[in-house]
């Protein structure tokens, strides 16, 4: 039984979440249209739309460029957040170069 579900993951689900992650990376992550690069503006997404982005923790955007029409799916970039120590602050003591 164990051989059985350890195929059928093989087989089907881990290349469907391949699938399912290589399409996701072929959104683009520009904010410009793919084809007059103009500036597009943020639509809202229908049920389902929304549904999936609240599900990617709001990675998908629905966008429209009034310049050419052009309407798609975009990503937004992963942004990481600034862990390092604030460097505008003194430090608390003296420090020596040692000898």
């Amino acid at each position: 039984m164990w051989a059985y579900l350890v195929f059928l993951f093989v087989a089907v689900v881990a290349k469907l979440v391949l699938a399912v992650l290589t399409i996701f990376l072929l959104f683009p992550t520009d904010r410009c249209c793919m084809e007059c690069d103009g500036d597009t503006l943020l639509l809202r997404m229908g049920t389902f739309g929304r549904g999936v982005s609240r599900a990617l923790r709001g990675a998908l955007q629905r966008r429209w460029c009034p310049r050419c029409g052009w309407e798609g799916i975009t990503r937004v970039p992963y942004r990481r957040r600034d862990t390092s120590p604030a460097t505008s602050a003194a430090p608390s003591s003296p420090t020596r170069a040692r000898p």
